[in-house]
């Protein structure tokens, strides 16, 4: 009896074992492509994947105006725009358009270049591979994924893939 019910603990751990660790992380894969998407300008307008203009690389910036990290790199977005000029900015967030106006005023975005949308269906994440509060993603003017980075980063660092 000792023995079965030696056994039984044996295959039970086994399975709980092997049960986890067969469980697949579903990971995210960055849009390689600009995919097809309607999100709401500031203006309750739509902007889709033809809004964009297609002689600029795009730099899509996703942000949550609570987020400390997306503070920290608004701040640093803001004391460099000028190099950033011959880009086309835009900035994404599921939030009410007060807020997104808020981040926007409060770091002086009131450049031609840059647009802020907002994401009313909350469909940026699935459909551009991403859910980390900030991301951004650099894409060619054809709109071809160069670069895409999770998370605080320094203008400089942008800087490489856009030149």
């Amino acid at each position: 009896m000792k023995k079965v019910s030696l056994f039984i603990t044996f295959i039970t751990t086994f399975f709980f074992i092997n049960g986890c660790n067969s469980t697949k992380k579903v990971s995210t894969t960055v849009a390689k492509t600009i995919p097809y998407f309607t999100f709401t300008t500031l203006d309750n307008q739509n902007f889709t994947k033809d809004s964009f203009d297609k002689k600029r690389t795009k730099l899509i910036l996703y942000f949550n105006s609570e987020c400390e990290h997306c503070q920290k790199q608004g701040d640093w977005l803001s004391k460099e725009i000028e190099s950033f000029k011959d880009l086309e900015l835009v900035f994404i967030s599921f939030e009410e358009i007060d807020a997104i106006k808020k981040f926007r005023d409060s770091y002086n975005f009131n450049q031609e270049n840059l647009t802020f949308l907002q994401d009313t269906r909350l469909t940026f994440s699935y459909k551009f591979g991403v859910d980390t509060f900030p991301s951004i993603l650099i894409y060619s003017k054809n709109g071809k994924l160069i670069k895409a980075f999770e998370g605080e980063t320094k203008p400089n660092k942008i800087f490489e893939f856009i030149k």
